[in-house]
């Protein structure tokens, strides 16, 4: 099984493959999710956002079910995003990659596949955006709808994209 890697090294190898996610990537993806929540500390200033999507990611499909797509560097996972058919438009639901890497240019890398990829059946791509990625989608070029409280205190950008 792929392991997710982390210590302190931001470098990679150089050699970068996209892959569909697999029922046995689960266990990494949802801890790399995780892991991205926690960076950002709010496991820690909300609490009851971070135990719903603990809950959340224990009762939904795993990747095999819908389109994942999974950044490996030399056979480790370092990064994935996760696009889900919506009736009219598609919608990312997830995007992270390890902690280490933020800043490296991972998130445009993600970006730019998954807007070729959900540019293949659909115009429009809605985002619900974590509180700190609200700048990385506006420099993306998405559009900020609204801000939705899903816990107290805690505010999803929600976000849509022109894929055409």
């Amino acid at each position: 099984m792929p392991h997710m890697g982390g210590g302190d090294k931001a470098a990679t190898s150089g050699k970068l493959v996209f892959r569909r996610g697999e029922a046995e990537d689960r266990e990494v993806l949802d801890e790399m999710t995780l892991a991205g929540i926690r960076h950002w500390g709010h496991d820690v200033h909300h609490q009851e956002a971070y135990q719903g999507l603990v809950q959340m990611l224990s009762s939904q499909d795993g990747p095999e079910a819908h389109t994942v797509l999974v950044l490996e560097d030399d056979a480790e996972v370092v990064a994935f995003y996760e696009l889900q058919d919506r009736e009219g438009h598609v919608e990312l639901v997830r995007m992270f990659m390890r902690p280490d890497l933020i800043g490296h240019g991972f998130g445009r890398k993600l970006w730019n596949h998954a807007v070729n990829v959900a540019a293949e059946n659909h115009n429009r791509m809605l985002i619900m955006s974590d509180p700190s990625a609200i700048g990385f989608y506006t420099a993306m070029g998405a559009t900020l709808e609204r801000q939705e409280e899903v816990a107290p205190g805690f505010l999803l950008g929600v976000f849509w994209y022109n894929l055409t």
